[in-house]
């Protein structure tokens, strides 16, 4: 194995844990935001309902 091969792998690595866990990381964000955006509407300051989703 040359020094290529080993690229290729760690490139092959490391799109397959992106392509992996891509959903999982959007899913949240989207949940994030609509938290803040709700609090932002409705100008709940209350910092444990920002841990509840968590």
């Amino acid at each position: 194995m040359n020094e290529a091969d080993a690229l290729d792998i760690v490139q092959y690595a490391v799109w397959t844990v992106l392509t992996a866990s891509a959903p999982v990381v959007l899913v949240a964000m989207v949940v994030g935001i609509g938290i803040a955006l709700i609090q932002a509407l409705t100008q709940i300051q209350e910092i444990t309902l920002t841990f509840v989703p968590k």
